[in-house]
């Protein structure tokens, strides 16, 4: 991820002030991080984390690289759920300059992807009336500098709000899809500590 991109930082529905998330295909490069030191791993074991057959295995799963699959995986699930901006404003029936007013004010949201804009699919509704989830302009900012939009996407569509007075829970793609409070996603999003 790089530093803002200038063009876009300052545009109110863009996530992370305009950092690039960088190109896809990058994501498809070899492993990343590092091992587990040993006092790490007998901390692992003595702390009831997992048992040593339950690290034994997950190092085997690590060895063959099936963990760096799947992050790399997760990280392309958020870029990949996205649209151009030429999508975006087919799917939304407007020109070009309405969806960038749009994403100035922050009534849309996008992100930076090897330089382009992308929009993520989660915040577009089949409601015509209302064809793109409401308060994205006070949710945006919330996510902070660094969030990549893979969380994003994974909170959206997993986070478990549990609205009080009922006995229902939502997600937050839901819960802003009928209308919902964004302030409870917003209160949610700081009490989780930012997902």
């Amino acid at each position: 991820m790089n530093e803002p991109h200038p063009t876009f930082a300052s545009l109110l529905g863009v996530i992370a002030h305009g950092r690039d998330f960088g190109r896809v295909d990058g994501l498809l490069a070899g492993p990343h991080g590092r091992q587990a030191t040993r006092e790490e791993e007998e901390f692992l074991i003595r702390s009831g984390s997992m048992t040593r057959a339950e690290y034994d295995e997950s190092k085997a799963e690590v060895a063959r690289g099936e963990l760096d699959e799947i992050e790399r995986r997760t990280e392309l699930e958020g870029l990949i759920a996205s649209l151009s901006a030429e999508e975006t404003a087919d799917w939304l029936g407007i020109s070009d300059a309405e969806l960038h007013a749009r994403l100035v004010m922050g009534e849309v949201t996008a992100f930076i992807c090897h330089g382009q804009l992308r929009y993520p699919a989660w915040q577009f509704t089949d409601d015509p009336a209302i064809p793109v989830l409401p308060g994205l302009a006070r949710l945006t900012p919330a996510w902070g500098e660094q969030k990549h939009p893979s969380a994003i996407l994974g909170f959206m569509y997993n986070a478990d709000l549990e609205i009080e007075g009922t006995d229902k829970s939502f997600t937050p793609v839901e819960w802003l899809s009928i209308g919902g409070d964004v302030q409870v996603v917003l209160d949610h999003l700081e009490a989780a500590g930012r997902p």
